[in-house]
């Protein structure tokens, strides 16, 4: 039996603990919604994560190795872990959480048919779609910071311009542009 066929057998167990161990980073409240909740629409974090588990351990295994292929299958997954309120280190350290699966399914297997060359290659390969989604979630991270601060910078003005209606139509604004106006008059007058 080859390496592949190995892995691609143990590949619904593997995708389905990882799946249940991402869920376990949510609050206890939410884990149970992910799991029954099947309806992508009504579960897209549960929807986006199977996904994600599929993408992700086919390209550990070597069946999909496009990088842009496995960065597009990543995308919504890593976006959606950028904008939830997780430290960088929990919002994907998840991607480590494979190899202890890998390790206790499908590396015993793999010794017994002297594979271990090619376990220890689908382990370097997640190290660098580990190192691959880091760089995607700072750059979601990057463009939900700036994001921010255009809202921020918005909302000031707005606030701005209203302070500037709201001083222009106030009475003491009233009283201190007829006083304006009436000591421009009387200045005029006495130059005479």
């Amino acid at each position: 039996m080859r390496a592949i066929d190995i892995f691609r057998k143990h590949k619904d167990e593997v995708t389905r603990l990882w799946t249940e161990s991402v869920f376990k980073t949510y609050p206890l409240e939410t884990t149970g919604f992910l799991r029954t909740k099947q309806d992508p629409f009504g579960n897209p974090v549960g929807h986006m994560t199977k996904e994600a588990a599929a993408a992700l351990y086919d390209a550990v295994i070597g069946e999909s190795v496009d990088i842009e292929d496995t960065r597009k299958a990543l995308d919504r997954f890593i976006k959606l872990r950028a904008v939830q309120k997780f430290t960088p280190s929990q919002g994907l350290g998840v991607f480590s959480l494979m190899k202890p699966l890998l390790r206790t399914h499908v590396l015993p297997e793999l010794l017994i048919k002297k594979k271990l060359h090619d376990y220890l290659e689908a382990e370097s390969r997640l190290d660098s779609l580990t190192l691959l989604a880091f760089d995607m979630y700072v750059k979601d991270r990057e463009i939900l910071a700036e994001s921010r601060i255009t809202e921020i910078r918005n909302q000031y003005a707005q606030l701005a311009r209203w302070a500037q209606r709201l001083n222009a139509a106030s009475p003491l604004a009233v009283e201190d542009q007829g006083a304006e106006a009436e000591m421009h008059s009387t200045e005029g007058q006495g130059s005479v």
